[in-house]
């Protein structure tokens, strides 16, 4: 940088204070990659304090640490590249200043969290290095050698003498759906910590963050990304004034969605999870294997794979009214790929609109379908209702047919009974029919 002079002076600002959780993890996840006089730099500024003016000078900062201009120009770089510190260059009526940002390192999890980051620290340290940093940032089982001796609960109650009540205050039906609730939401929130921490560099706030949490809760859920990858898509939108652009964020994530839905030979459509694997007796379970897919996937992702599976696709529409859908936040995203399947599986649907979408949403909102189980039981009471009807019109109709041959018009003739005739009144009209064939004998022989 041939405008840089070690003559210049600089001053420091921190985003916040570096205390010695920063420092750990400097240590233990930055200093691998930073090398030695990056990571003397960053403790050396991290300690100095910030000056309202630029008064500290270069040449007394690389007299301190012994180091030479182009080892700081080098180190500097390395902290700039892992978002550790930005430079500012100012131009005054007195020549050049600088100003330089401090920004606090990154957890050792949230870092373990990134697969770039983690991949460029385990090419640094080796594989097994890496593997032992890792094992010692698992959580401990607190495994206490011995005999566990403690008292239960029942040798407690056993001691006490008191009046059993036949009836609790509260049902355990209410209980364990507020348990099964508050477990879905905490499995399905965002770790705004950690983005905070990982955004900080580009200027957005913890309060933006959770202005906008509902808003980003429902790409997340809708696309199935994680709290890095939605991160990663933050940072490529960030407005110019370091707020979160929702619509960029969206136009961004339909992009990528339609990228990823390139056709490729042996296409690969069986949802990989990290479940634990289940019985022979669940897996044989066409129900329960489905409501474990549609838990873990996302429903887009749950329709692409649908559609993979018939060489098809999930088309431009389809995702812009499965989004408006999800944004309406009435249902689960469990609940929709449910109904999703319906469509797509037992309906036999080509394409999806969004007319179609709402109506069977409205109607499984307003029945009160609330997750995954509940709506293959809807689906199941529907089945048999249709059922029923059809079984219904059925035996009406046969009944209608029944009827109608019992009430078929006879001949007139069946009606109409002879009446008796007297012995000479039978003789007469024998002579008069005799009478007549003769004549017609006659007539032919005459003219033969």
């Amino acid at each position: 940088m041939a405008d840089f002079s070690i003559q210049q002076r600089y001053r420091l600002i921190y985003d916040e204070l570096i205390d010695m959780t920063a420092v750990r993890s400097l240590t233990k996840v930055y200093l691998p990659i930073i090398g030695r006089d990056a990571y003397t730099l960053y403790l050396a500024w991290a300690t100095l304090g910030e000056t309202p003016e630029a008064k500290n000078r270069h040449v007394d900062l690389l007299d301190q640490l012994a180091m030479n201009q182009q080892a700081f120009l080098t180190a500097r770089s390395k902290l700039e590249g892992m978002g550790l510190v930005k430079s500012y260059k100012q131009t005054t009526n007195f020549g050049s200043q600088w100003t330089y940002r401090i920004f606090p390192p990154m957890a050792v999890r949230a870092f373990l969290s990134d697969a770039l980051l983690s991949s460029l620290l385990a090419h640094y340290l080796g594989d097994e290095l890496f593997d032992e940093l890792v094992k010692d940032e698992l959580p401990d089982s607190k495994k206490i050698a011995g005999e566990n001796v403690s008292k239960t609960f029942f040798d407690l109650a056993g001691q006490e003498s008191f009046v059993h009540r036949n009836h609790a205050p509260f049902s355990t039906s209410d209980h364990e759906q507020g348990l099964a609730q508050e477990v879905r939401k905490a499995t399905k929130s965002l770790n705004l910590g950690l983005m905070a921490d990982m955004l900080k560099s580009y200027g957005i706030k913890l309060r933006t963050l959770q202005t906008n949490e509902a808003d980003l809760m429902i790409q997340k859920a809708l696309y199935g990304l994680s709290d890095i990858e939605l991160v990663r898509v933050i940072q490529a939108t960030t407005s110019p004034n370091k707020q979160i652009d929702l619509p960029a964020i969206k136009k961004s994530l339909e992009g990528n969605f339609r990228k990823i839905q390139v056709r490729t030979k042996g296409i690969e459509t069986k949802v990989q999870t990290n479940e634990p694997k289940q019985s022979s007796n669940d897996e044989s379970n066409p129900a329960i294997r489905l409501v474990q897919t549609v838990k873990s996937v996302a429903p887009l992702q749950f329709l692409k794979n649908l559609r993979q599976k018939n060489n098809g696709f999930v088309a431009d529409n389809e995702v812009k009214a499965i989004s408006d859908i999800a944004e309406m936040n009435i249902i689960e995203p469990e609940v929709l790929n449910i109904v999703l399947y319906e469509l797509t599986v037992i309906e036999n649907r080509k394409t999806l609109n969004k007319t179609i979408l709402q109506t069977l949403v409205n109607d499984w909102a307003q029945s009160d379908v609330t997750d995954a189980v509940s709506a293959l039981q809807y689906l199941q009471r529907r089945s048999k209702k249709q059922q029923s009807r059809q079984t219904s019109q059925s035996s009406k109709k046969l009944s209608r047919q029944n009827k109608q041959s019992k009430q078929e018009t006879r001949p007139d003739w069946e009606n109409q009974h002879g009446t008796p005739i007297s012995k000479a009144d039978a003789d007469s009209a024998r002579e008069a029919l005799a009478a007549m064939r003769a004549r017609r004998r006659q007539n032919d022989s005459e003219e033969n």
